[in-house]
C-alpha cells in the first residue's frame, strides 16, 4: 500500500487501518443511504459533507447523530434540518435534568439505530480484518449487507 494511502486510512482513534461509511437509517432500521468508503482518518463531518447526503435531507427532517457530528449543526440548522444530538458535558459535571431527561428521550430512539447497526455488524465482513485486495470492494460489499438487511423484518413497525 502506498504512503499516502495508508495515511488516509489510518484511525487514531481505532489505532488501526480502517474504512469509514456513513449510513442513514430511518426509523423502521432500513438503510437508506450509504456513502462511498473513505479512509479512517477522515472525520464523520468531512463525509457528511463530501458524500452528498446533505443534498438529500430536507427542510423539516430530523437527523439523529452523535457528538462527533456536532460541527455540522449550523450548517443543517441553515437547510432546516434539526439535528438531534444527545447532551454531552464538557466539564466532567453532572448533566441538569433536562438534559438528563433529553438523553433518555434520544436513547429510547437510538436504541433502535444501534439494533440495525448490531444488523450490518453481523456480518463478519464488514468487522473483520480484511485483506488488501479486497479494499477496493468494500463499497460493493456494505451495498449488499446493507441489502441484506433491508430484506429482514423491520426492527420496529410503524
Amino acid at each position: 500500500m502506498d504512503p499516502e494511502a495508508q495515511h488516509y486510512l489510518y484511525s487514531h482513534y481505532k489505532g488501526s487501518y480502517t474504512l469509514k461509511f456513513l449510513i442513514a437509517i430511518l426509523p423502521n432500521g432500513m438503510v437508506s443511504f450509504i456513502s462511498k468508503a473513505y479512509g479512517g482518518r477522515h472525520s464523520d463531518c468531512f463525509i457528511t459533507r463530501d458524500s452528498g447526503f446533505l443534498s438529500l435531507i430536507e427542510p423539516g427532517d430530523l437527523v439523529l447523530c452523535d457528538k462527533g457530528f456536532s460541527a455540522i449543526k449550523t450548517t443543517m440548522a441553515d437547510e432546516g434540518v434539526v439535528l438531534v444530538m444527545p447532551p454531552f458535558n464538557v466539564g466532567g459535571g453532572q448533566l441538569s435534568r433536562e438534559d438528563m431527561e433529553t438523553t433518555l428521550t434520544i436513547a429510547q430512539v437510538r436504541i433502535h439505530v444501534e439494533r440495525a447497526i448490531q444488523r450490518l455488524k453481523l456480518h463478519n465482513v464488514l468487522t473483520n480484518r480484511v485483506p488488501l485486495t479486497l479494499i477496493p470492494q468494500m463499497e460493493k460489499v456494505v451495498q449488499v449487507c446493507s441489502a441484506l438487511v433491508n430484506m429482514q423484518s423491520p426492527i420496529i413497525k410503524l
